[in-house]
């Protein structure tokens, strides 16, 4: 669409609004009285006729009305939605303002506000791939064994114990330990053992059995769980859709229990805002948000029917959560 056509750009809000608010095709008087449009009937066909060769309407095979296309939709959720809404941010400031628990907790309320206010579902997940190695500490406990203790950034903390015997002392464990904290922290987990592979002729010049300590460090301390771990809110509003078939509600419902929405979203991203909206048929939309700050890296996605979907209040609700999580320290 010419980026310019302020009317055209109107017209197709108010076409793709109304759409979303009734499900029903829409004619160029119903969408005249509707909107209070102070131009004849005739212009506002001759607008929805350039929209429809445009290709972000279809006519309705059962009506004279128009329909957004799935490329209106995409258009729409990316350039056309008003983000503002005044009583959704009340409510998440209220969220923010009163935490007095950790802030994924807090986020879990915001999603769950989300879910609620929008009706739509909603999938958290901490983004695996960005979390680091924030401590490790060693304490012995006997002369038999010890616990290291591991904290990431994400604030998941892990006891590991280790047993000590003439292929792993004690005095290697500490050592190993040592160049481990000055090597290792802020490190992802997922390049640790990379990074291990390097220090190797450093760890060589001060640890006597130096592949039973590794393989101790590789099998059983840096073995950090990567399975891919969401939690959804409100399911049901996918599962009692009417807009969404059986078997494409089986796919949906496949991909946010096991995979992350965000990096099944290809090519679709949006620098700026840093999101991605994937409408891939007429019955489901995708919108995936990262959100983060030094404390915490999470995906948060939306899973909705396309011609459903308040796309307003789904986006005004993850700049607001976005921004609220940029002003925690």
């Amino acid at each position: 669409m010419d980026h310019n056509s302020a009317k055209k750009k109107s017209y197709l809000k108010h076409i793709i609004e109304s759409y979303i608010e009734n499900g029903e095709p829409i004619g160029s008087e119903a969408l005249k009285e509707k909107y209070n449009l102070q131009v004849s009937s005739s212009t506002i066909r001759s607008i929805m006729a350039e929209l429809e060769k445009d290709g972000f309407l279809e006519k309705s095979h059962v009506s004279s009305g128009r329909i957004p296309t799935l490329k209106a939709y995409e258009y729409y959720a990316s350039y056309l939605v008003d983000t503002t809404d005044n009583d959704l941010e009340a409510k998440m400031n209220d969220i923010f303002a009163k935490r007095r628990i950790s802030i994924d907790k807090t986020i879990e309320e915001a999603a769950k506000l989300i879910s609620e206010v929008a009706g739509i579902t909603v999938v958290t997940s901490d983004l695996r791939s960005a979390e680091k190695l924030r401590s490790i500490q060693f304490t012995i406990i006997d002369n038999y064994s010890g616990v290291i203790v591991l904290v990431t950034s994400l604030g998941r903390v892990e006891n590991k114990i280790v047993s000590f015997s003439n292929e792993v002392e004690k005095e290697d464990i500490k050592v190993a330990i040592r160049i481990f904290k000055e090597r290792l922290i802020n490190v992802a987990l997922n390049e640790i053992q990379k990074i291990v592979e390097i220090l190797v002729p450093i760890l060589a010049k001060e640890i006597k059995n130096l592949d039973n300590v590794l393989k101790t460090f590789m099998q059983n301390i840096f073995n950090f769980k990567t399975n891919y771990e969401s939690k959804i809110y409100n399911k049901n509003n996918l599962i009692l859709s009417r807009e969404i078939s059986r078997e494409k509600l089986s796919q949906i419902l496949d991909l946010i229990e096991k995979k992350s929405i965000w990096e099944t979203i290809e090519n679709k991203l949006d620098e700026d805002k840093n999101i991605k909206i994937k409408i891939e048929s007429d019955e489901a939309v995708f919108i995936s948000k990262k959100v983060e700050n030094q404390n915490i890296s999470k995906e948060i996605s939306v899973v909705g029917a396309t011609t459903r979907l308040d796309y307003s209040k789904v986006l005004s609700a993850l700049d607001l959560l976005e921004k609220f999580l940029k002003q925690e320290k």
